[in-house]
């Protein structure tokens, strides 16, 4: 395999990336049970469910070279994770609210700021094969961190 060098870098970056995120996602599981309940009452999985399909529709898009889309549908990914974020703290769940609030922020949020950094690259800089590989490990990771944060929480 022909590796160039912004290529080699980014595999190195999303490996480091990786190991964080595989600590966030161990800290909450590690922490779940004792906030399954305001996980449960607090999660809107209908809602992040939507927003989930358009990250993966904009990883589609990308991967079919069209920018475009895989921009728009990052966006609305992203919107719709904010609007998400405010009901919660309308609700009370904050990052000092206990446990779930803060591993689910922590998670969520570096989540978003990588999403809010792909969408930068990708207008940016336009599609190169290092920002795909970044923008496809962002939504990788989210398709994990959902089936853990969401989904699992009401197994």
């Amino acid at each position: 395999m022909n590796w160039q060098p912004a290529k080699l870098g980014m595999a190195m970056l999303l490996i480091a990336e990786s190991v964080f995120f595989f600590m966030l996602i161990v800290a909450f599981v590690y922490f779940r049970d004792e906030s399954l309940k305001a996980s449960a009452a607090t999660l809107n999985v209908r809602i992040t469910s939507i927003y989930t399909a358009c990250l993966l529709i904009s990883g589609l898009a990308l991967w079919r070279a069209r920018l475009a889309l895989a921009v728009l549908f990052g966006g609305i990914f992203l919107a719709g994770q904010g609007t998400e974020y405010m009901r919660m703290l309308r609700k009370g769940v904050t990052m000092s609210q206990g446990l779930f609030g803060t591993t689910f922020f922590t998670l969520a949020g570096i989540h978003g700021l990588h999403v809010l950094i792909g969408l930068g690259l990708l207008l940016g800089l336009r599609r190169s094969g290092a920002i795909s590989m970044f923008w496809q490990f962002v939504v990788v990771s989210w398709v994990v961190i959902f089936a853990v944060v969401y989904l699992w929480s009401f197994v």
